[in-house]
C-alpha cells in the first residue's frame, strides 16, 4: 500500500509523469511502478495518456470527501494571517499541517509568493524528511527511517537540532529548490508535539527574521487548542 500512496502523491505533486519518473522519485522500481500503475488505471484511481499518467477522477471524488481536522484549522486562522505578513518585502507561504502515517499532511494554509514553486494546499502530503517530518519526530519515541536524502547518521541530527532549537528549516540546497522552509512545533497542554506551522520563503535571508514570529503563532496556535474543551 505504501507504493500505492507514494505514486499517487507523486502523481499530485507533479500534474503528470512516466513510470521512469515515478520510480526515480518515489524510490519503488521500475517493473512494480508498471504493475501498480495497471491496477490503478482499471480502478480509475489514475488516468493514462500516451504513456504518462495523472490523476484519475475516482481519486478526485475521494479528495472531496476529505475534510481536515476543524479544531485545528480554526485555532490557527488567525495566527497564519497575522504570520503571513510578518517578513518585509515577501508574501510567505504559511501553513499549519499534522502528522500522518509519518509524513506531514497540510490542514490550512495561506498561499505566497513561493506558492509557484511549492504549492501548499489542505490535504498535501509534504515530500518525507521536510522540516515538518522533523519537527514531529522529535515527539516520537524511535526514530523515523530517514529519507532517502539522508543518512541514518545525518537523519538523527537534523532531528536532534530541530529538538534543540524548537526549529526546523529546509535551506534551497536541501530541498533542490529556489525556496527555503522553517517549521515550528504546536503542543498541546501536556507539551506534546502535536502539530507544525510551517512558512517558506524565496529569500533564504529572511529566515533570520521569521524564527521569532513563528514561534509566537506557534505558540498561540497551542494555546488555542488547550482553550478549546473539543481538544
Amino acid at each position: 500500500m505504501e507504493g500505492v500512496f507514494g505514486l499517487l502523491d507523486e502523481l499530485a505533486r507533479a500534474g503528470e509523469a512516466g513510470p521512469t519518473e515515478l520510480a526515480a522519485a518515489t524510490g519503488v522500481p521500475k517493473a512494480t511502478v508498471h504493475r501498480l500503475l495497471v491496477q490503478l488505471v482499471e480502478l480509475g484511481a489514475v488516468q493514462r495518456s500516451a504513456g504518462r499518467y495523472r490523476i484519475g477522477p475516482r481519486m478526485v471524488g475521494l479528495g472531496q470527501a476529505w475534510r481536515p481536522d476543524p479544531v485545528l484549522r480554526a485555532a490557527a486562522e488567525e495566527p497564519l494571517r497575522a504570520l503571513a505578513s510578518a517578513v518585509r518585502g515577501e508574501r510567505i507561504s504559511v501553513a499549519v499541517a499534522e502528522p500522518h502515517a509519518g509524513r506531514t499532511l497540510i490542514v490550512g494554509a495561506i498561499r505566497g509568493d513561493a506558492d509557484d514553486v511549492l504549492p501548499l494546499r489542505a490535504g498535501t502530503l509534504l515530500p518525507y524528511g521536510c522540516a515538518g517530518d522533523r519537527m514531529h519526530a522529535t515527539a516520537l519515541p524511535h526514530l523515523p527511517e530517514p529519507p532517502q536524502t539522508h543518512s541514518a547518521r545525518e537523519w538523527k541530527q537534523l532531528v536532534a537540532d530541530a529538538k534543540g532549537r524548537g526549529l526546523a528549516v529546509d535551506h534551497a540546497t536541501d530541498l533542490d529548490l529556489p525556496v527555503s522552509c522553517m517549521a515550528a512545533p504546536i503542543r498541546n497542554s501536556l507539551g506534546e508535539v502535536v502539530a507544525t506551522l510551517g512558512a517558506v520563503v524565496l529569500d533564504q535571508r529572511n529566515l533570520s527574521t521569521l524564527s521569532d514570529p513563528l514561534r509566537r503563532a506557534a505558540a498561540l496556535v497551542g494555546a488555542r487548542l488547550v482553550m478549546n474543551p473539543s481538544v
